[in-house]
């Protein structure tokens, strides 16, 4: 009986700890009636394009809220053309208010990668920050990391850490 119990004990342990995950946000509420730029992320990872993979979920993730959003996502060699990446954000922050937008969603990918082994885990992490581009101030941040299962893919982790990491916005 008690081999028993120690195996359930096992079984959920294992459980809990191998789908893992890590979400870090400020409690900041965001207005739904202004008008969002999203920026191409900033990859810090060897998977190419993992920055534009993270931006567009973002997007996504955000218009299906109801959110107002403008993309400034950009093509496949947008950032290997950049010199720094503060030349990057405050190009991109330029282009946002030319287009009225009140607030533009930087962020960053450190992790977008299958983990090696028997079942191929997906591991993502990235941040995301929210810039008010009246007074330049920051809105919100947010830092999302998760491993999956196996039969998950990494869109699908890296979207669940979007529906958890970006703000809640007033109605």
């Amino acid at each position: 009986m008690i081999k028993h119990k120690r195996l359930i004990l096992i079984f959920f342990i294992f459980l809990f700890t191998n789908c893992s995950s890590t979400i870090s946000r400020s409690s900041t509420t965001l207005p739904k009636d202004r008008i969002y730029a999203v920026s191409t992320f900033w990859n810090y990872t060897e998977t190419p394009m993992a920055g534009f993979r993270a931006s567009t979920i973002i997007d996504g993730v955000l218009s299906n809220k109801g959110v107002k959003t403008i993309s400034l996502i950009g093509g496949e060699n947008e950032i290997e053309s950049v010199k720094s990446k503060e030349s990057f954000i405050k190009k991109k922050i330029n282009q946002a208010k030319k287009l009225n937008a009140d607030y533009i969603i930087l962020g960053s990918v450190q992790e977008w990668r299958y983990k090696t082994g028997i079942d191929g885990e997906p591991v993502v992490s990235y941040s995301i920050r929210v810039i008010d581009l009246k007074d330049g101030s920051i809105a919100f941040n947010g830092v999302g990391a998760k491993s999956g299962w196996g039969h998950k893919s990494i869109g699908v982790v890296a979207q669940e850490i979007a529906n958890s990491l970006i703000p809640k916005f007033i109605l």
